[in-house]
């Protein structure tokens, strides 16, 4: 224990004698590793926010789309399907509304219409909508039959010109039909990026007679309960097919699908990042091979009397292994700083970036890798030095 703790030592001496030459060898350990936890902390940081916003939907929300998804054909191509023309209609809503297990249904059609002469698009929806998705209101009430409006706020700030409060009442003309402003939705507030603009909502059978056509785009379903959605979805799943006289030309999608195939891509997203972060960790323990090598060469003769004297082939070799791998760990301590301070700081200099989320898991690993390194790229100078014989490396002196 003794002997190795010399050895050691030796190691940290040496490495403090060419200082300025030490900070610079570790310097691309220490950014290869705080990229690394950078990256990976702020990957975390936006996979929780995401699965945050899809969990604020409601674990019970159900979304019936028209055509079929891979994954109930048998195929991988998870919850989205390719587009495909529409075959559901209200009589479908209807349909779902009264399955057990299901607490409200919705149809959703979207459409753009000319009101006082500028476009604006809106929302189809029933009544119960309001309850499905909780629409926040900065004033009035939710649509409840047809000749209402909601206005999202900005639109209702160019139409109108007033308070969302004094919007409510006023009547707006789409073609030849008069509508009654009832509400005024606001903006959702999210983690993180800007504010998502609230949709402004017309009543289903408004919207589909603007639009001209008898289907809607999407069903949405409010489960009664988290253990009643599976039940509510093979309830949808087998009366819908038999309404469409046994064509499976609908898919049906929970939020649990849908938080899945969203972390399987912040997931790949995720190790990309770091994998390419990595590149500068390769290049870091190159940096420390070669100037091991060259420590190496510039203390042959330190080696040579170190043989003289009773060193064996292996404590040079632990000696100079040591000094690589202390090199990488000293840089990937500091890295890791550098990176846990980087996502603290990262993310309240630029605000469309989520928090970031620092674990044990990422920071364990780089630090691990880049240990690694050290024994890798310490291994081939360790290697030399240790086959240099005491006679031969005086000599050459």
């Amino acid at each position: 224990m003794r002997r190795t703790l010399q050895i050691a030592g030796m190691g940290l001496s040496g490495l403090l004698v060419n200082w300025g030459r030490t900070i610079l060898t570790m310097l691309g350990i220490v950014i290869g590793v705080a990229a690394v936890v950078l990256l990976a902390s702020l990957g975390n940081g936006i996979q929780k926010s995401i699965s945050g916003q899809i969990n604020d939907l409601g674990p019970n929300l159900i979304t019936i789309s028209p055509g079929t998804s891979g994954e109930q054909d048998g195929g991988d191509n998870g919850p989205f399907g390719a587009a495909a023309a529409s075959t559901l209609t209200q009589d479908d809503t209807r349909l779902v509304a009264d399955l057990p297990g299901v607490m409200a249904a919705s149809s959703n059609v979207s459409t753009v219409a000319p009101v006082e002469r500028r476009s604006v698009s809106f929302s189809g929806v029933d009544p119960s909508y309001d309850e499905i998705r909780s629409v926040e209101l900065a004033a009035g009430r939710f649509v409840e039959g047809r000749g209402e409006m909601v206005l999202d706020a900005s639109t209702a700030d160019d139409l109108i010109k007033g308070t969302p409060k004094e919007a409510v009442g006023e009547g707006l003309t789409i073609g030849r039909e008069e509508y009654e402003v009832v509400g005024v939705a606001e903006a959702s507030d999210v983690e993180f990026g800007p504010p998502i603009p609230e949709s402004s909502y017309l009543a289903t059978a408004d919207a589909l007679e603007i639009s001209g056509v008898e289907t809607v785009g999407q069903i949405v379903v409010q489960a009664e309960g988290t253990g009643t959605v599976d039940r509510a979805v093979g309830g949808i799943g087998k009366e819908l097919k038999a309404a469409h006289d046994g064509a499976k030309d609908f898919s049906v999608v929970t939020q649990r699908e849908l938080l899945s195939t969203f972390t399987e891509i912040t997931d790949q997203l995720t190790i990309f990042l770091a994998g390419i972060a990595g590149i500068s960790l390769l290049v870091g323990g190159i940096g420390v091979m070669n100037i091991m090598l060259v420590s190496v060469a510039e203390r042959t003769r330190e080696i040579g009397v170190r043989k003289a004297l009773g060193a064996t082939n292996a404590d040079v070799l632990f000696q100079f292994l040591l000094e690589a791998v202390l090199l990488a760990l000293i840089g990937g301590v500091v890295g890791v700083a550098v990176g846990i301070g980087g996502s603290a700081i990262l993310p309240r200099l630029l605000t469309d970036l989520p928090p970031a989320v620092v674990t044990v898991n990422e920071v364990a690993l780089a630090f691990g890798v880049s240990a690694l390194i050290g024994v890798v790229f310490g291994v081939l100078p360790a290697y030399r030095s240790a086959r240099l014989q005491p006679v031969e490396a005086l000599r050459r002196e």
